[in-house]
């Protein structure tokens, strides 16, 4: 029996649902990404649990120098005087009564700044108030 020579056969990689395959990374990159309100770097007060922020919730930085920042949830943070937090708040809480409000502050902020602003927010029926903190780490005794 006689066996006939074999063709041999290109290589073809097949590229024409190569556009499509980067289209969808593109669009899954873009559903994925998660955008911060807000970038201040600050150093947080350290404590023993750590909650999530739920998504949307209002900020109110207040950085060392007790320079004030506030975001709604859907913009980017932007700078505000003191005796206008009542007026942001009272925005807020017109909106939505339930509206998360997270309190991002420096660990070296006086605490008097911090009841003022609790004051305002009060005074504004604010409801949902969250701390932001960073969690404590635990060292354990080695003997």
């Amino acid at each position: 029996m006689k066996i006939g020579k074999t063709r041999a056969v290109d290589a073809y990689i097949p590229t024409a649902s190569m556009a499509d395959i980067a289209f969808l990374l593109i669009v899954f990159f873009m559903i994925t990404t998660v955008f911060q309100v807000d970038k201040t770097v600050l150093v947080l007060p350290r404590s023993d649990v750590r909650s999530e922020v739920v998504k949307g919730s209002a900020f109110i930085v207040v950085t060392e120098g007790g320079f004030l920042k506030v975001s709604d949830g859907k913009e980017d943070t932007h700078p505000i005087d003191q005796s206008d937090v009542l007026s942001f708040a009272v925005d807020l809480m017109s909106k939505n009564s339930e509206q998360p409000i997270v309190l991002k502050v420096d660990h070296n902020v006086k605490w008097h700044t911090v009841d003022q602003i609790l004051d305002q927010l009060g005074q504004a029926h604010a409801k949902n108030l969250q701390f932001l903190t960073d969690l404590k780490v635990k060292q354990e005794k080695f003997e």
